[in-house]
């Protein structure tokens, strides 16, 4: 019965270390790909010259229609590293479109997470519109109330 007992307990120290591990392993690698994350909640972050930082919206795919763009202005305080939509599945993160869509996303496009990063370059403030123009609506003049726009004022210091 002991044995047993000790047993469990090194294999569920076992379990926690493996997992404690990949856990922090997966948040070093999403803060060293995309930095500072802001979302919508925080539409006026400082930050400093050299960072390294994405603005995040969500995002139900290309497929569904989500058309997310950015406009910055002025354009020569921010260097900008790309866009990525991040699904919030792990089995569409793991086997979507990486395998020639065997997999996923699911069907209806499979919601996720979309990341602008951006390395901040010079000093001063800088303003980043996001905007989605749902199915191309937002370009046909007709009342589209899908589309939206999120728009960041970031002070580099």
């Amino acid at each position: 019965m002991r044995r047993a007992r000790g047993i469990a307990a090194w294999g569920l120290a076992a379990v926690l270390l493996v997992g404690g591990t990949a856990w922090a392993v997966a948040t070093i690698r999403h803060h060293l790909i995309y930095g500072t994350v802001f979302d919508e909640k925080a539409l006026r972050p400082r930050i400093e010259r050299g960072e390294r930082f994405s603005l995040a919206v969500p995002d139900r795919g290309a497929s569904v229609g989500d058309e997310w763009s950015a406009t910055v202005s002025p354009d020569a305080v921010l260097r900008a590293h790309g866009d990525r939509q991040v699904m919030n599945d792990p089995i569409d993160r793991l086997f979507g479109s990486h395998i020639g869509g065997l997999f996923g996303p699911h069907i209806g496009g499979g919601e996720g997470t979309r990341y602008f990063t951006y390395v901040a370059g010079r000093t001063g403030t800088v303003t980043v519109q996001l905007t989605n123009c749902f199915q191309g609506l937002c370009h046909s003049g007709r009342i589209d109330p899908w589309s939206r726009a999120v728009t960041w004022t970031i002070t580099v210091t």
